[in-house]
């Protein structure tokens, strides 16, 4: 009777498990011991389990993983200029708040907007002086003077801020490496008695001219033609009274108050000084002169522009905009770009934008205002509002050539990791396939290949890498050296992992399933690879991501050493060359800290993955 009874009572426990399937699967759960849960999942579930749960292997996961999505998603948004160069804007700090004004300024109504290589300067109705940006050679130490004063223009240079007060009294801080953000005791008894009445700032350098219309250049002039002497009037060269003055890289247009236009300095063979006669006889009468690095832009008392210049920039008056020659009411220029504001109040900009010089933003509702330097544009609209477009700075800084860190580091950081990816494949698949060969054949087969791994391992590896990059043929391409690095270091590091193969294949090829297959006659080659492989395919996976941090650490020490890649072509590795001056070391940390951690971070965080796996593979190795 009891066992009738318990017949029936499994039977309703049996429904009811039934009917708790059906309506929730969870409610049937039960707690597992590690044996039971185990023997139900499949042995890659179980090192998936596993891996998971190590916290160090997780964090080198996700540390890999977003390196992978920063390098190689970046470097396909930001393309890479090899050749670029931009002295104005070596060794500037990391920031990206060039744009940044002060609501204050906003506030006070924009009188006046002057840029630098990183900074910015504002004056506004009030008199009031705001600086913005990176604190480039401590220009935000706004001397006592300019606060008690009362300032009515201000102009940038490179590095350094010149103002100008109601009483024209000369007022300069900044950079003064060439003494261009000071006054000699002559300086100042010759403008004390014949005061300045316009000030601006040059690329390290200061030009002034006074009420009885001398014109004064000092700072650095060499290589720029403006190395003659300037303390006494330029009347052999300029003829009529100077209006304004308009500073370039290696040059200086005056705007006579005839309506003509001079320029001054350049070097041999600039474009600029060769202006045509319109510009110079008084056939037209010019309002205003600015110029870019390579161009000269004039402004009619009428509203038409006229250009003049080198013609590779495509910037001369053959190149002018439909809606840039007529109707004109100011215009500016950067280094390599024009922005104009025409009548209507609309804005026009045309030249270089690699810092988004030419994106001005469409919202501006009737501009009345342009201020435009290098790489920065300011707007101030009908509503007195100020609109900021262009450079917004460098994330990592920038190099001894001006060139973008960020850039270089995504670019280089992609050529390291995929020398070290390549590398490690082609080590991979000689190691593994000397491995099982030498493992599964043995006697003398396994003799001779071992015998060559031994003899390749014997070689101090860095000196033969080194060795062998500085023999490829300096006439080749940098993609076919590139490739050259990746085979060698492919091909000198695969001894390691073949002795590995070797010794778990002997402990394989003995087993029952191996008899078994020779037994039914399969192929030794499909023995090989189809069931001995994927038993010993956890250590090549292991040993492969180990592998690529060494690989990758190489080929940063190759580069670094001169012996990798070859600039202008990034890699982490030459980019920490830098680092060894002692000037970089100690005043410009972001050249080297950046491409440093790169290699760290890349490196470390592979490893934590390559750990998580062996101990994910092998549990018990912990307790060994």
């Amino acid at each position: 009777m009891k066992k009738v009874v318990n017949f029936f009572k499994k039977i309703a426990i049996s429904f009811k498990n039934m009917f708790l399937r059906l309506i929730s699967p969870k409610q049937l759960k039960r707690d597992l011991s590690i044996l039971e849960e185990e023997a139900l999942m499949s042995p890659g579930k179980i090192v998936i389990r596993n891996f998971f749960k190590n916290k160090l292997a997780l964090t080198g996961l996700i540390g890999f993983s977003l390196m992978l999505l920063l390098i190689f998603g970046m470097s396909s948004i930001y393309p890479l200029d090899v050749l670029e160069s931009s002295g104005i804007q070596r060794n500037v700090a990391p920031g990206y708040n060039y744009l940044s004004y002060p609501k204050a300024l906003e506030r006070e109504g924009v009188a006046q907007i002057s840029t630098g290589n990183s900074f910015s300067v504002g004056l506004s109705d009030e008199g009031n002086v705001f600086v913005w940006g990176l604190n480039t050679k401590n220009v935000k130490a706004i001397p006592d003077a300019v606060r008690e004063a009362n300032i009515v223009t201000i102009s940038t240079g490179s590095t350094h801020v010149v103002a100008l007060t109601d009483t024209n009294e000369l007022i300069m801080w900044g950079f003064n490496n060439h003494g261009q953000a000071s006054l000699t005791e002559e300086q100042a008894a010759t403008f004390s008695a014949d005061p300045v009445k316009i000030a601006k700032a040059g690329d390290e350098y200061t030009v002034v001219v006074t009420q009885s219309g001398k014109l004064y250049v000092w700072g650095a002039l060499k290589n720029r033609g403006l190395d003659r002497n300037y303390a006494t009037p330029v009347v052999p060269i300029i003829r009529g009274e100077i209006q304004d003055i308009t500073p370039g890289p290696s040059h200086v247009a005056l705007l006579l108050t005839d309506g003509t236009i001079q320029i001054i300095g350049g070097r041999a063979g600039d474009t600029l000084r060769s202006i045509t006669p319109e510009f110079s006889d008084g056939s037209l009468t010019f309002v205003k002169v600015v110029t870019t690095e390579y161009n000269g832009f004039a402004l009619t008392d009428d509203g038409r522009l006229f250009a003049w210049g080198a013609e590779h920039t495509l910037m001369t008056n053959d190149y002018l905009p439909y809606n840039a020659k007529t109707e004109i009411k100011d215009i500016g220029a950067g280094r390599l770009h024009m922005v104009v504001l025409r009548n209507d109040n609309t804005i026009v900009t045309w030249g270089d934008n690699t810092y988004n010089q030419l994106n001005a933003p469409r919202r501006i509702a009737g501009a009345q205002k342009i201020f435009v330097s290098s790489f920065q544009n300011y707007a101030v609209d009908s509503n007195d509002r100020v609109h900021a477009w262009g450079h917004r700075g460098f994330i990592f800084g920038s190099d001894e050539r001006g060139r973008d860190l960020f850039v270089r580091f995504v670019h280089g950081g992609r050529i390291t990791m995929t020398v070290g990816a390549v590398a490690v494949l082609i080590s991979v698949f000689i190691g593994v396939t000397v491995g099982l060969t030498a493992g599964f054949y043995g006697k003398w087969m396994d003799m001779l290949l071992m015998r060559f791994a031994e003899i390749i391992s014997s070689f101090p590896f860095l000196p033969l890498v080194i060795t062998l990059s500085a023999i490829i043929p300096a006439s080749i391409t940098q993609n076919q050296r590139l490739l050259m690095i990746m085979v060698i270091l492919g091909v000198l590091s695969w001894p390691g992992l073949s002795r590995l193969v070797r010794g778990q294949l002997l402990s394989e090829r003995e087993k029952d399933f191996v008899l078994a297959a020779r037994a039914t006659g399969i192929k030794e080659k499909n023995i090989i690879t189809r069931h001995i492989l994927p038993n010993i395919i956890n250590i090549v996976i292991v040993s492969m991501t180990l592998g690529y941090a060494g690989t990758l650490l190489t080929e940063a020490g190759l580069s670094y050493l001169g012996f990798g890649v070859i600039p202008p072509r990034p890699s982490w590795g030459n980019m920490l060359t830098a680092s060894q001056r002692i000037e970089v070391m100690d005043e410009y940390w972001w050249q080297w800290i950046f491409p440093g951690l790169g290699v760290i971070i890349a490196a470390l965080s592979i490893n934590l993955v390559g750990d998580g796996l062996r101990e994910a593979m092998d549990p018990k190795a912990n307790e060994r």
